[in-house]
């Protein structure tokens, strides 16, 4: 746990004391009042729909020793000894700390971003380091500009490594986050079609997105994916050392020989320079081998053994709705992949139903809205139609009215309509799903984050039975 002295902190964040307190150090940074152990800093943060100065008292109350704000609260109730601190703008103040304790820390930082693979790439990376060094990562997928500031603020002397997600919106984002972190090593996995409809086209994403290697300087290393035409060309705009990763020939480290283990993962060949090793990836997918390759790179080029690599990729554990496949005590088997969606991991994991299901039973896909897609939603949502019947699943259930397009272009490219199901609401799904199901099935569960997917394969399992095995 960091310790801030109040000086620290006053000249830190620019900011003054209103209501002195005790003379001891701050232990942490809370920003919830919920989570208040006794002795933190805590940071009124204000929101569209929050404002922490509503918890300030509520925060000191349960232990706080001191409370950060950017406006009058009432203090007639505040407990003695707390330090009432004024500044203009707390979420500021939160990331000038952030970046403080990074820089007097020196921890070894490195930053992910991508249109997919960010979180289970920095579980991959997070697992090979914590091999050999002591590594903290983004809790879950906190990639935000508070929940990148949280995780800098959690850093002490034990870490000498820390793995952030970067996620943005918007232009401006990704390199805003990234002055805050300042990282060593910078990874940027894909450029796809997420947040489309925000940006307007995969250029400005790749624009975004690149904002992390101008960051880098000529200091940093950036880790590119080479296969990506949109990632491979920003490697001339790299200051420092670039590295690139793929499948294909001309990759700095490149994967080869992919064995499919079925539920298992992928079994690899991984080249780089005249060295050669075998590895596995425990989740199966070839965008996973992606996400391994450039945890991999992410490794080598910092000066880790391939002995790391290998062991980390064999005991990385995945954040959850991240290709988590269930096995339930019904003998049914659920892939829940229903932290978000985009037109690239949807195929990607149907790839993977495909490639696991069918043996004893049937393969079900079960898809929700791809979202934020702008002029594209249509022409996406009619390919996943034409993407289902290339890999000839069984049966087909669609939520909401975008996934339905791709139910009605199955049916328009041959599919029985006895095995395609439509429905606006989950909770028809939900039903349907449970008379369907038997022993030996696979089901694919995916949508967008705003769909709740994770609520259809949550309802199947408790009524089914429960889990059995999770890989």
């Amino acid at each position: 746990m960091p310790k801030f002295t109040l000086d620290e902190v006053l000249s830190t964040i620019s900011a003054h004391a209103e209501i002195p307190g005790k003379h001891e150090a701050f232990l942490g940074i809370a920003t919830d009042s919920r989570n208040i152990k006794g002795g933190e800093l805590f940071f009124a943060l204000t929101g569209p729909n929050f404002d922490g100065h509503d918890f300030a008292l509520e925060a000191a109350t349960k232990g706080a020793r001191g409370i950060v704000v950017s406006r009058t609260i009432e203090t007639g109730d505040l407990p003695c000894g707390v330090w009432v601190i004024h500044t203009e703008d707390t979420l500021w103040a939160l990331q000038r700390l952030a970046h403080y304790n990074r820089q007097r820390l020196g921890t070894f930082v490195i930053a992910v971003t991508g249109s997919t693979g960010k979180t289970s790439t920095k579980d991959m990376i997070h697992a090979i380091f914590s091999q050999r060094m002591e590594t903290a990562k983004t809790y879950r997928n906190l990639n935000n500009e508070i929940g990148v500031a949280l995780t800098l603020l959690g850093l002490d002397e034990h870490h000498e490594a820390c793995v952030v997600e970067l996620a943005m919106r918007a232009p401006g984002e990704i390199r805003e986050l990234s002055e805050i972190i300042r990282p060593n090593v910078g990874v940027i996995t894909n450029v796809g079609e997420s947040h489309i409809e925000l940006l307007g086209s995969r250029e400005n994403i790749a624009r975004a997105k690149s904002e992390l290697i101008e960051v880098l300087g000529d200091t940093g290393v950036a880790v590119l994916n080479g296969d990506c035409p949109y990632t491979a060309k920003m490697k001339d705009r790299v200051q420092g050392r670039s590295v690139l990763f793929g499948l294909e020939d001309g990759n700095e480290i490149r994967g080869h020989n992919l064995r499919s283990l079925g539920k298992d993962g992928t079994q690899l060949t991984i080249e780089y320079g005249s060295r050669s090793f075998e590895a596995q990836v425990l989740v199966p997918g070839t965008h996973n081998v992606y996400n391994a390759l450039a945890a991999a790179a992410c490794a080598l080029v910092s000066g880790l053994d391939t002995r790391s690599v290998i062991e980390g990729l064999a005991k990385a554990e995945l954040t959850v709705q991240r290709m988590d496949i269930i096995e339930t005590a019904s003998g049914f088997t659920v892939i829940d992949d229903t932290y978000n969606a985009s037109p690239s991991s949807m195929n990607a994991a149907l790839n993977v139903l495909k490639d696991i299901g069918g043996t004893e039973g049937r393969t079900i896909a079960v898809l929700g809205n791809m979202l934020e897609l702008g002029d594209i939603a249509d022409t996406a949502h009619l390919n996943l139609g034409k993407q289902v019947m290339e890999r000839s699943v069984d049966v087909l259930i669609t939520v909401g009215d975008l996934a339905g397009l791709a139910g009605q272009e199955a049916i328009r490219l041959g599919k029985s309509e006895d095995t395609v199901f439509m429905f606006r609401k989950k909770d028809l799904a939900i039903d349907t799903l449970r008379k369907l199901v038997r022993p030996g099935d696979v089901i694919l569960v995916k949508g967008s984050r705003s769909m709740e997917m994770e609520e259809i394969s949550k309802a199947l399992l408790e009524s089914t039975g429960g889990r059995q095995h999770v890989k």
